[in-house]
């Protein structure tokens, strides 16, 4: 009985101290502009569905439904920029939103799906997201290592 508890709290041990000196990834803070293949990328606002009851302009069948037990829905808006070259390509359906109580989660719904901006242009996002109630440093995460911070708490408007 001590043999297979004293494995126990050795692998316990090492987790621990895995996961207390683990260096995080770098992220762009909520509101910067960051740097993206041919422009740049802002969250320019994470809300609650709850809080201004919002809906997409077309019925969508799983945001009917209500939230999963221990989850909130939010509505993430993010601004895409094409500065140069070719423009910036812009796949809402590649980004998911990880950080800690949370892997990677995909977006229930998103618009524009897919989308081309030539130099000059912008084009607003909108994604929403079922997040765990208690998930903390939530990072939205999108093609070529874009790590968009999303605040110290994920209930923010």
């Amino acid at each position: 009985m001590l043999i297979p508890i004293s494995l126990l709290c050795a692998v316990g041990l090492v987790l621990g101290y895995l996961f207390l000196t683990a260096k995080p990834e770098a992220s762009t803070p909520l509101g910067a502009s960051a740097v993206i293949a041919g422009g740049t990328a802002r969250v320019n606002g994470i809300i609650p569905l709850e809080k201004d009851g919002w809906l997409p302009p077309e019925r969508v069948q799983v945001l009917d439904e209500g939230p999963s037990a221990g989850t909130h829905r939010v509505r993430i808006l993010v601004q895409f920029t094409a500065l140069e070259g070719d423009g910036v390509a812009v796949d809402t359906s590649q980004f998911s939103v990880t950080g800690l109580g949370a892997n990677s989660i995909h977006p229930l719904w998103t618009s524009p799906g897919k989308t081309q901006l030539k130099p000059g242009d912008s084009a607003d996002a909108t994604m929403v997201f079922e997040l765990p109630n208690q998930a903390i440093a939530l990072v939205l995460e999108g093609p070529g290592n874009t790590r968009l911070s999303l605040g110290l708490s994920h209930h923010t408007s």
